[in-house]
């Protein structure tokens, strides 16, 4: 996922690769970043495809959903169902959100880049490539991915291995299953080709599905990123500084511009919570739902196939959620650390006004940057832990009830 060797240190597009080629694998070029004819062409093609299956897949989910006696009474399908519609809905409504403030997004991005380190320098005391995707976020991507790949093509190796079965084990003809992912049939399946052609169809919509969902998260953790890595800077600058009555003219003018970035970094995350807040409101309540709904469509299956697919989904949309979390309770205290900076570093040697004007940075700081879900919930890992605890008190709650 990187384009960089590890030892360089990484440019403004080293970090912007990542959520780029997330919107770009699904036919959506978000920067309209410079590239061949052929390629526009190519992007556009798949971007017309998965469209399409999207809305073919959405078009037979409600069918078979009127066609109420194919679920009535089989509360499995129903929950299949039910997960399915809510992945479906929360990639709609997020990438909706998402294209409502694509301007914005676009301008916030041009301000960010603005900012970034543009010498080796300055790069070095920024350290990017320690502020570079952390293994958290890499890890919960490809776990993201993984589990994606298991679920879609676990029933084709599912059919492989039941149909190898039975040729060396069975004397009768042996048929092979035309399993599927959904819970539904796009159309009839009675040959390898019209198989092939379900399986593409369901492929396009799951892959797109998933980077709809991840991509939008992603681009968000990426200004988070960006500006802890400004706040981590101007905590270590301001740290490190030693002032002197002598030198007051250049120690005020070192702490205005200081308090003049700290203004702007403050006004940034503004902007990003004004875009994302709406979105990661919902993103607490949908996250729920589904964990809550997967959970409890793991304990009506068991573990069989189903059923393991949708544990391995359960945890990668937990580690998901986390890689959320992390980078707010990561924002807060790098934020708050520039307080604990002022007053650490050695202020008292600087002249009154000097002092002034940290008591100036200590109160502004008071307050840290926060991932807020439109100021109803503080995003943290506080929220991750009280996440898990509803859906385990969710699951103990159903538990009880079945074994009744």
């Amino acid at each position: 996922m990187s384009n960089g060797k590890p030892d360089e240190l990484r440019t403004y597009d080293d970090f912007i690769y990542v959520p780029n080629f997330i919107f770009k694998s699904m036919g959506y070029d978000f920067l309209n970043t410079p590239k061949p004819r052929w390629q526009k062409l190519m992007l556009n093609i798949y971007g017309i495809l998965c469209v399409t299956s999207h809305w073919y897949m959405v078009y037979y989910m409600i069918l078979r959903t009127i066609e109420w006696e194919t679920l009535a009474g089989n509360a499995d399908a129903i929950m299949r169902f039910a997960i399915i519609y809510l992945c479906i809905i929360n990639a709609y409504v997020k990438f909706s959100l998402f294209m409502h403030h694509r301007r914005h997004l676009q301008e916030l991005n041009h301000k960010l880049r603005a900012l970034y380190p543009k010498e080796g320098k300055k790069r070095k005391e920024y350290r990017v490539n320690e502020s570079y995707w952390p293994f958290i976020a890499l890890y919960a991507i490809y776990v993201y991915y993984f589990v994606g790949i298991v679920v879609v093509v676990g029933p084709i190796i599912q059919g492989i291995l039941m149909y190898l079965y039975q040729r060396f084990t069975s004397d009768s003809e042996v048929i092979f299953l035309y399993l599927s992912t959904f819970p539904i049939k796009l159309f009839e399946v009675t040959s390898p080709m019209t198989y092939v052609l379900s399986q593409c169809i369901e492929f396009t919509f799951s892959h797109s599905s998933m980077n709809l969902k991840l991509g939008i998260e992603i681009w968000m953790i990426f200004f988070s990123g960006q500006l802890c890595m400004h706040f981590a800077h101007l905590g270590r600058k301001l740290a490190s500084y030693n002032p002197s009555r002598q030198n007051h003219y250049e120690d005020c003018e070192f702490l205005a511009r200081l308090i003049r970035k700290h203004e702007q970094l403050l006004s940034l995350y503004k902007e990003l919570n004004k875009i994302f807040g709406l979105m990661l409101a919902y993103n607490v309540f949908s996250t729920a739902t589904i964990l809550c709904c997967v959970a409890y469509y793991i304990i009506l299956q068991g573990l069989t196939r189903e059923g393991f697919g949708f544990l391995l989904y359960f945890f990668s949309d937990s580690v998901n959620f986390y890689m959320v979390c992390y980078y707010g309770q990561r924002l807060i205290d790098l934020s708050e650390n520039i307080a604990l900076a002022a007053y650490i570093h050695n202020w008292y040697n600087g002249s009154p006004t000097y002092q002034k004007y940290v008591l100036m940075i200590i109160q502004r700081a008071q307050r840290p940057a926060e991932l807020s879900a439109k100021g109803v919930i503080i995003i943290s890992r506080e929220s991750f832990k009280n996440m898990m605890s509803i859906t385990y008190r969710f699951l103990a709650v159903v538990r009880r009830v079945l074994e009744k």
